[in-house]
């Protein structure tokens, strides 16, 4: 445990520094990618072991969560409200397009119809996994390293992308136009605030609802931000804390995907989550050409990835984070209470059509 508490100041210490290294040669997400090639230098070149605490990551999605949350003002909401059509469609097309990728993806990965279907869908892992374990012809490990390694690619290949089309990183001056929240709030706010945020989460955390870490807090303060009209955002500094806490854990799982990976199954994963990037790429290009958005807020909305990761490239891209939260907090009720249940019917009469 002594062991464990030192390497987790080692890690913390040294994605401080690459943090701050990144950042003065203006790469992309410095305090993000900062934290991971630590994880990793400590881990596979080091040699140790790091059991990062679920509660620190779990605090820097709240962290981010929060900031998210308090984008919903309400001039905001007044905007979306308007782009519900575009948001259902957005998320059908990223479903269908999982589906058309998860074809190929059989082929190459020689796996069942299950185990590829299971492995495509987007923004759902732990209904996914869930589903693989029920079912007996998915493979779970496959489905698994397929959901969990989707995080790679959206870290690495997501921001390039974005960053070409995004505000060349400003988006520390976008959060610094609000009024921080130690000065828009007195204590009894901030209290009730908090209290709000853990309430919630616990019960989101007791119901099941994915991501209770971004959602709760989410909720709280777009309740918030209708009932007091109080606008206001995270300081910059704190937002680097939640990245540097987030960052560490998705090095961590990195780590250990890599060590559980063939090369036939890299091959495949590879091909399966950089098709769903590029083909949402090219279908953000087609409904530009009806709507009215910027091309980065498109993209990062349609993005098939895990909402805090996307998330954390649009504060860092300048992008409109209270609609791009929105498409992803949409998509992932639409596959928590539609998607999965349809896919659970459907496998469940496929088995008994076919037999084990």
């Amino acid at each position: 445990m002594n062991r464990n508490k030192w390497n987790i100041i080692l890690v913390s210490l040294l994605a401080i520094i690459l943090g701050f290294v990144l950042q003065s040669i203006h790469m992309i997400l410095p305090w993000l990618f900062g934290p991971i090639f630590a994880s990793l230098i400590v881990i596979k070149v080091l040699k140790r072991t790091i059991k990062w605490p679920t509660w620190l990551g779990n605090i820097g999605l709240l962290i981010l969560g929060i900031q998210m949350g308090s984008t919903f003002t309400p001039n905001v909401l007044h905007d979306i409200k308007d782009e519900w059509i575009q948001i259902i469609l957005m998320s059908v097309c990223i479903l269908i397009l999982a589906l058309i990728v998860s074809i190929a993806f059989r082929k190459i990965a020689n796996v069942t119809f299950e185990t590829a279907l299971l492995s495509a869908i987007p923004g759902a892992l732990s209904q996914m996994v869930i589903m693989a374990e029920e079912n007996k012809k998915a493979d779970l490990l496959i489905v698994t390293l397929t959901q969990t390694s989707r995080i790679m690619f959206v870290v690495i290949l997501v921001p390039i992308i974005s960053s070409i089309y995004g505000n060349d990183g400003t988006a520390s001056g976008e959060i610094e136009k609000a009024p921080s929240i130690f000065t828009a709030l007195d204590f009894t706010g901030l209290f009730v605030l908090l209290i709000g945020i853990i309430a919630l989460y616990f019960i989101f955390y007791k119901l099941k609802v994915p991501v209770p870490q971004l959602l709760a807090p989410i909720f709280v303060l777009l309740v918030w931000n209708l009932y007091t009209g109080q606008i206001f955002s995270l300081d910059y500094p704190i937002i680097v804390v939640a990245q540097v806490l987030f960052g560490i854990r998705i090095g961590v799982q990195i780590s250990d995907l890599i060590n559980n990976l063939t090369r036939k199954t890299i091959f495949a994963i590879a091909f399966q989550n950089v098709s769903l990037i590029i083909g949402a790429f090219v279908l953000v290009f087609v409904f530009e050409l009806f709507i009215d958005d910027n091309i980065n807020d498109l993209f990062l909305s349609a993005a098939p990835g895990g909402m805090a990761q996307i998330i954390v490239v649009a504060l860092e891209t300048g992008g409109d984070v209270a609609m791009i939260s929105s498409y992803h907090i949409f998509r992932i009720f639409f596959i928590l209470l539609i998607v999965a249940p349809l896919i659970k019917i459907f496998l469940t009469a496929r088995t008994r059509k076919y037999g084990n």
